[in-house]
């Protein structure tokens, strides 16, 4: 890799690299930078679903705890610095890039290329030891098992929900699934795991806790110590975040201001309501694959029956690849049979790992409404609802990949601090005594 002054730039040259799971760059990096994070404790959370916000509740609950925290998550819907918040808010820019130069040069010295999301996830672990934060959550990439934040001395792991996902990768069955991601687990720590159907679930989960030791990253061989709690069916996804934050946190001996967390939170791109200047309704849900859109249609249609009773609903759809794009597109069309009276519009996503699937693709499915229109870009599927007077849209649904909602946030000139941040300046934050 060219020796690359500017750190943006080497930074940008390293999606050259692609994606690349394995733990010996980024466990050899972070030997060489040498990072002090004996004062902070680290949350690791894995899953197919639900992962983002249970890790943005429980940054948001350590924040109104008065509790210097970081989040790692990933992707980033507008600008890069938001996959590291501090308090909640992007990390300045100046510090990200002075995160970059330590790890440009430590890589240069040493010939180690690593990737993009390595990269960023050890400028997040440079961020937290450098300001020597209370907590440091860390959102897994992709899998578990080789994902580059296994890297991290965490003292607590959680899994969310897990599905049949990026089989190419991770294994062609639900099984194989569940042991990557579950080996997040870390000798002698605590693992919180959500209950699933799946048969054999707690038992895999628990021979991985058993054998979670891998020889290049950690110290002692004793089991992880599981904790498996069960989700009633019907939760929202939401509610589901909570009830492992609340059992997280008392693992942690934290105080939970859980509800004033949820009431507060700001998580672009997930269920987030927008009201515009112009007058327009919009709502922003990044369900990006068919369970985790099956778990929040509910939600969303319980939402618009009872806050937006406008007459018509035009909702916008774009995706990434799917493992199932028939079972993502029939989600798709279950909302609009439910809402009814829809105007669709199919369009494209773009900046994302993989390039998004062509509307002309999604337009050959049969969807139960005649009124549909298909763009190429964002941008114009945009412009042609938003020249229209308010009542003629209705409420404006948005609903895909989460690079869809980065795309309308950037288009909108929602991508500031403030916007992205987890309590935006705006909130009425409730004052909250500390120590009790």
């Amino acid at each position: 890799m060219p020796d690359y002054a500017d750190p943006r730039d080497w930074l940008e040259m390293t999606k050259e690299t692609g994606m690349a799971l394995g733990l010996q760059n980024t466990s050899q990096l972070l030997k060489l930078l040498d990072l002090n994070l004996s004062n902070t404790t680290i949350i690791h959370v894995a899953g197919s679903n639900g992962k983002g916000t249970l890790c943005a509740l429980l940054a948001t609950n350590f924040t109104l705890l008065d509790q210097s925290n970081v989040l790692f998550s990933s992707p980033h819907l507008c600008r890069v610095e938001e996959r590291i918040r501090v308090g909640g808010v992007p990390v300045r820019a100046d510090v990200f890039d002075e995160a970059v130069k330590k790890i440009q040069l430590v890589s240069l010295a040493s010939n180690i290329a690593p990737t993009f999301f390595e990269v960023t996830f050890l400028a997040a672990m440079i961020i937290a030891s450098e300001q020597n934060v209370r907590f440091l959550i860390l959102e897994t990439g992709l899998g578990g098992r080789l994902d580059a934040t296994r890297c991290a001395p965490a003292d607590l792991a959680l899994l969310t929900s897990i599905s049949l996902e990026h089989t190419d990768i991770l294994g062609g069955d639900i099984n194989q699934i569940i042991k990557e991601k579950a080996a997040i687990a870390r000798p002698g720590k605590p693992i919180i795991a959500r209950v699933m159907n799946t048969i054999d679930y707690q038992k895999i989960v628990e021979e991985v806790a058993q054998n979670c030791y891998q020889s290049l990253i950690d110290v002692g061989k004793q089991p992880a110590q599981c904790h498996f709690i069960e989700i009633p069916d019907g939760t929202t996804a939401r509610k589901e975040a909570h009830i492992l934050a609340e059992q997280a946190l008392a693992i942690l001996s934290q105080k939970s201001l859980l509800e004033d967390a949820e009431e507060l939170l700001n998580w672009p791109g997930r269920l987030q309501r927008l009201s515009l200047p112009s007058g327009h309704k919009m709502i922003l849900e990044a369900a990006h694959n068919p369970t985790g859109l099956d778990k929040i249609i509910p939600e969303l249609i319980n939402l618009i029956s009872t806050e937006y009773s406008m007459q018509k609903t035009c909702l916008i759809f774009a995706t990434s690849p799917q493992q199932n794009m028939t079972a993502m597109m029939d989600g798709i069309a279950t909302i609009c049979d439910k809402i009814g009276n829809i105007e669709l519009i199919l369009t494209k996503p773009h900046g994302g790992r993989y390039p998004g699937v062509e509307p002309k693709i999604l337009l050959q499915y049969p969807w139960p409404t005649t009124e549909i229109h298909h763009y190429q870009h964002v941008r114009d599927a945009l412009e042609m609802l938003l020249q229209k007077a308010p009542e003629k849209c209705g409420t404006i649904l948005a609903i895909g990949s989460l690079y869809l909602q980065g795309n309308i946030l950037t288009y909108l000139g929602l991508d500031g601090d403030n916007d992205l941040s987890l309590i935006p300046k705006d909130s009425k934050v409730v004052e909250h005594s500390k120590g009790d």
